[in-house]
């Protein structure tokens, strides 16, 4: 499957996919366990590039506005900026599933999103949040701390890319390429 098969009338599809998974993250999970990294990569490799980063992070600033300010009543700081560029790594990373999606890639996108997050967002915690000392030794911790989130990021993106994935080529191969088949 490649990007230039994704038609018009199925783009609306991926759209509302990634618009659900950010509004997943509304309802009650594991921390780092929900479908919004999958999801990215999913937008990553189906919208157009510009598309895939503008609109998820314009969902997600959002939710994380409602999320930080109206729900745990605390305050959004500078931290919520290196959050989103880390959300930009995972859709960019879907874009390496662009040309065709193989389970060496979706394998690959799988591990190195999550990852990316994981790298970045550790980074602005230990930067930013004086939780720890500004040491070598400090930004380790940080890193330490942050392991079993980077767990449940890993599974979650494998189950929820999985899910996406697999479906919408089961959406696609049942109804947009009959519809088109019909047509032509």
């Amino acid at each position: 499957m490649t990007l230039a098969s994704t038609k018009k009338g199925d783009t609306t599809t991926v759209y509302l996919i990634v618009l659900l998974a950010v509004l997943a993250r509304f309802i009650p999970h594991i921390p780092n366990f929900s479908p919004v990294y999958g999801a990215l990569l999913f937008g990553g490799a189906h919208l157009r590039k510009r598309d895939s980063i503008w609109f998820p992070l314009v969902l997600l600033g959002a939710s994380d506005f409602v999320l930080t300010n109206v729900i745990y009543r605390m305050s959004i700081g500078w931290g919520e900026l290196i959050q989103i560029v880390a959300f930009a790594a995972i859709a960019m990373i879907g874009w390496l599933l662009r040309p065709r999606v193989t389970l060496r890639r979706f394998s690959f996108a799988c591990v190195v999103g999550p990852t990316a997050f994981y790298l970045i967002s550790n980074f602005g915690v230990w930067l930013g949040w004086h939780t720890y000392p500004p040491t070598w030794a400090g930004l380790l911790q940080c890193y330490v701390a942050g392991i079993p989130f980077y767990g449940y990021s890993l599974g979650s993106t494998f189950l929820f890319a999985g899910v996406l994935f697999g479906l919408y080529e089961f959406y696609r191969a049942r109804h947009v390429d009959n519809v088109q088949a019909r047509t032509s």
